[in-house]
């Protein structure tokens, strides 16, 4: 991000709350003596509960929150494993939903999993995911997250089928095949040979590395205006699946498909009595992460949900989760980016355990006082600007594994 000198000179001489005390101007100590004060080991109980000082700082915080977002690396054994921690703490605060890195449809599927250990709908979920597409990491498939999905639905209790839904999709449909084969079988009797003809040539194409739904667009539009669906339905997760799938790029610029479809089931669940529906979300760390999305020019979902947070009068809390290391592309845990690197340093000196939780919301006035003071493009301290700002704690990783995935 470049710099805004004239801004910045206005800010540091309208703030005078951030004039340095004497003596107090390294950036780095006062980071790194922070963290050391304020290192919380993260320990779980044999039944996969969190316990000690990480359990009541984070029952105090989301307490006060409408919102917990867990900003994950994909594909990490040990993400889940504190997601289902997380939740078993969440659920006595009256959290109510979970918000994941898949699709409508397929977010459907694992609710009805989670609620009601529906086993065709974990079918219909493994064969629409497996195998993954080349370089996606999403939706999480593993062992671990499986167990996760079924640890949601144990833990929130018994609900009635016509409440909203535990799990919402919040992200694209990867494939349109499988999306076409259930839309053949919730389809009208007189319409269900077509669809399932379509289906076969999709599925076929993408058998041959072809996810591209555009030479099918013709069809599959007049497939979806044939049949009438209700909203918050499996066959209208279909058809909302579908025609993002085939939707065109000027037919998606300027929209946000996460925001909307969070809209649209935070809307839902208002509709079935709760006033203000509180989420944990679990997506990764580029989606909850406070801030603008650098590859798009828009707000991250993270961003969006503090500020709907503000007009409900309530709060956001976010979390990243890290654990990459100094290795190479294709390595497990991934490289950090450079900037993580030298932010990380003192984040790797303080911490108390594999798992160490930090807290760094004070850290955003130090680090903000730094960058008003030098008024240069990389002051002292730049490289904690993202992290700090972005997140209010860190959860770092210093051992983890690879996700257990399963058999195609």
């Amino acid at each position: 991000m470049q710099p805004l000198p004239t801004l910045l000179l206005v800010l540091a001489l309208c703030l005078p709350a951030f004039a340095q005390a004497p003596g107090d101007d390294d950036i780095h100590r006062i980071v790194a003596a922070y963290l050391e004060r304020n290192a919380v080991e993260v320990k779980l109980s044999s039944e996969g509960r969190l316990i000690g000082p990480a359990a009541e700082w984070l029952r105090a915080e989301a307490a006060k929150a409408q919102f917990v977002f867990v900003g994950e690396e994909h594909d990490v054994r040990e993400i889940p494993l504190l997601a289902g921690a997380f939740w078993q703490e969440l659920v006595p605060l009256g959290y109510t939903h979970v918000g994941i890195e898949a699709g409508p449809w397929l977010g459907d599927r694992l609710d009805r999993f989670a609620r009601f250990g529906d086993r065709r709908a974990l079918a219909d979920f493994q064969a629409a995911t497996l195998p993954r597409l080349p370089n996606v990491s999403v939706p999480p498939i593993s062992e671990e997250d499986l167990a996760f999905y079924e640890l949601l639905g144990r833990v929130s209790g018994p609900r009635r089928r016509s409440a909203a839904p535990l799990i919402w999709g919040l992200d694209a449909e990867h494939r349109a095949a499988p999306l076409l084969k259930r839309l053949a079988e919730l389809s009208p009797a007189r319409r269900r040979p077509d669809v399932q003809s379509l289906a076969e040539q999709v599925e076929a194409a993408e058998r041959g590395g072809d996810y591209n739904t555009r030479a099918f667009r013709d069809a599959i539009e007049r497939a979806l205006d044939s049949i009438k669906a209700k909203p918050e339905t499996e066959l209208g997760y279909v058809i909302e699946g579908l025609r993002w799938r085939i939707a065109g790029p000027e037919e998606r610029a300027g929209r946000n498909l996460k925001k909307e479809l969070f809209l649209r089931r935070y809307r839902a669940a208002q509709a079935k009595g709760e006033a203000k529906p509180r989420v944990m979300l679990r997506l990764g760390a580029y989606h909850g992460a406070r801030g603008l999305m650098h590859d798009f020019g828009s707000s991250t979902l993270a961003n969006f949900l503090a500020e709907l947070s503000i007009a409900e009068q309530t709060s956001m809390m976010n979390i990243a989760i890290i654990n990459c290391q100094d290795t190479s592309p294709g390595d497990f845990p991934r490289p950090c980016t450079w900037e993580q690197q030298r932010a990380l340093q003192p984040f790797r000196s303080a911490a108390v355990g594999d798992w160490t939780l930090f807290d760094i919301r004070a850290l955003r006035e130090p680090v903000m006082r730094a960058r008003l003071g030098a008024l240069q493009a990389y002051p002292e301290g730049w490289e904690y600007w993202n992290l700090v700002m972005s997140f209010d704690a860190v959860i770092l990783l210093s051992r983890s594994e690879p996700s257990r995935m399963p058999s195609p």
